[in-house]
Order: C-alpha cells, then structure tokens, then sequence
C-alpha cells in the first residue's frame, strides 16, 4: 500500500524521503498516475501573497504564500563580525539560517538535515544580490522560517529573502526571483508540489518506474536508459540577465534543460512584476504614515508654541491659576 511521508532530497530543496516508501513497482505506478497531470505548460506563477513589514519589531520581515507554500523571511542590520578567530575579510559575509516550524514536517528526524541544506542553498543564491562591499568586516543574519512546505521550497525562500532584503535597506544589484520547474516520463511539472519532488527523488533513488509489469525486462531496461527525470531551480537578477543560481538533478536532455529554462524565466519575470508592485504600494504605505507622523509633530509644535506664548504673557503664577480648574463637587 503506497505511503506518502515528508519528503527531503539534497538536490530536491534538500527534502529526503523514507528508503521504503514504495515496495514495488506497481506503487510507483498507482502513485504515479494519483498526481494530476498538466495537459498543457503554462508559464505562470502560483497564486501568490506577499506581505512586506510584518514584524515590527526587527527592520526588515517578509512573508509569502506561493500557493500552499508559506515562508517568512527576517533580515537584520549588519553587524560587525567579534570572533576573534575570525580573520578580516574585504567583503561582508551572510549568514542564512533556515528553520522549520514544529507543525510544517511530519518526518521531525530529516529536518535538521533539511534546514542545513536549504541554509547553504540560500547563502549561495544571495551572495551575488548583495553590495557586500560595502559592509567590510560585517556580517548579515538572514533568518527563514517555513510554515508550510508544498514544493517549490528554496525558490519561495529566495524569493521572500530578496523582499526583505529591500525591506532592511541593504544595498543590492538588483531584484532576485526565483522559480521551479521538473519533467517526469515526458510530463512537465512547473511550480511542482511535494509529491511530484517525493516521486522524482524516489526515481533517482533507484526506484524508477518502470512501467507496467507486462512488459519485458528489455523493454524496461530501454525505457530507463531514455527516460528523462530531473528538477531545475533558477534564481535570476534580470536587470544584468544574470543567474544568481542554477540548481539541477536528474537527467535532461539538452534541449529539455533549454526548454525548463526557458519556463522558469518566464515564471521570474512575472513574479519580479509582482514583487516590484508589492514594494511600490509599500514605499507609498510608508510615504503615507511619515506624513502623518509630521503631521501630528507640527500640530504637536504648534500647542508648545502657543503655551510658551501664553507663559511670557501672563506670567508663571496667573498661567497656573488661569489653567487650574475648579472641581464642581467642591464648589458645591
């Protein structure tokens, strides 16, 4: 009987899976054919949420939702690197620390090694957005905390981290975006969820499937050797036309790797659009409460000033009898 747990792959957003998930073949296939299918690749993102300043209480937070997926995001202000063992470097370092929330795995022994993962991955896809030139000798903590995992994993948390990033105040390139795209038996998945990430790392475990058992062990022999299975995770500035970061496992063809490249920047130019509204409505949010905030200052100036005239006028002691109200009750 097939058995879906959390998955978790080095490769597959650092998921890995139960080594005996599928006990035969035929489950593979019976999973296999449970997941829907797309009848046609559309280029587009989920349905997306994005929420900029959601902590007050730090200066930089993002939260996303990118479907089921939901990721928050913290950036702190650089701060200068104390260990003594630490020699001075030229550029700034970053620090990402990735962590799960107590109810977003159900396979509690895999997240330490998954939230590991996905810290190295993050590092490596921020370091060519930030100016680290100009914080020599800091270091930057990024921290994420994912609420819920439905694929797409590392590219949502690249993407959220970028916000935050904005957010803080720190110095960047450009604006980063993030996307995910696989193809299983001739099938192509973007935005791919958990169980299609669970079935191709359980093919590059060795499990692949294979068919049904009808077939003849050549025939299955040959449709291994061509069959094609793999993921690609692209994180993009599109400013420079640059790859911040290429991730990609299994096995493509060259013009399949072409042609999920070619998915995955289109699904970043329409999230990097969203993103850029997100933070034009946020900027004019923020533009909107400063004037408020001087607002309420200058009629804040405006009551001192014209009680330091009415002192100079009247004098200390007829300005306190002049503010001293009479209790009704008393008068009575």
């Amino acid at each position: 009987m097939l058995r879906v747990t959390q998955t978790k792959n080095t490769l597959l957003d650092g998921a890995t899976i139960d080594s005996q998930l599928y006990t035969t073949p035929q489950d593979c296939e019976d999973f296999f054919e449970s997941i829907e299918k797309p009848t046609t690749v559309v280029a587009a993102p989920r349905p997306t949420f994005i929420r900029v300043g959601v902590l007050t209480t730090v200066r930089g937070s993002a939260y996303m939702e990118y479907g089921n997926t939901k990721v928050m995001a913290i950036v702190a202000p650089p701060r200068e690197l104390i260990r003594s063992n630490v020699r001075r470097v030229n550029m700034g370092v970053i620090n990402c620390y990735v962590n799960f929330a107590a109810f977003a795995s159900d396979d509690l022994e895999a997240v330490p090694e998954r939230e590991k993962h996905l810290s190295s991955m993050l590092t490596k896809a921020l370091q060519p957005l930030v100016c680290r030139n100009e914080f020599v000798n800091f270091q930057l903590d990024i921290r994420v905390l994912i609420l819920d995992d439905d694929g797409c994993l590392l590219s949502t948390a690249i993407n959220c981290c970028g916000v935050a990033l904005i957010e803080c105040g720190i110095s960047t390139y450009d604006l980063i975006t993030a996307s995910t795209a696989c193809i299983y038996r001739d099938h192509v998945f973007v935005n791919p969820t958990a169980k299609v990430e669970e079935l191709l790392w359980q093919h590059r475990a060795g499990n692949a499937l294979l068919g049904s058992s009808s077939k003849s062990k050549e025939e299955k022999e040959e449709q291994k050797d061509v069959q094609q299975h793999g993921l690609l995770i692209i994180a993009s500035m599109e400013t420079f036309e640059q790859l911040a970061q290429c991730q990609q496992c299994g096995y493509l063809k060259p013009e399949t790797y072409v042609q999920l490249l070619d998915f995955t920047l289109e699904i970043n130019k329409s999230l990097r659009q969203l993103i850029k509204r997100v933070l034009t409505e946020r900027v004019k949010e923020q533009h909107v409460l400063d004037m408020r905030e001087k607002q309420l200052e200058h009629q804040e100036d405006q009551r001192l000033a014209a009680i330091i005239e009415k002192l100079q006028q009247q004098g200390l002691h007829e300005f306190i009898q002049s503010n001293i109200k009479e209790d009704p009750y008393t008068a009575k």
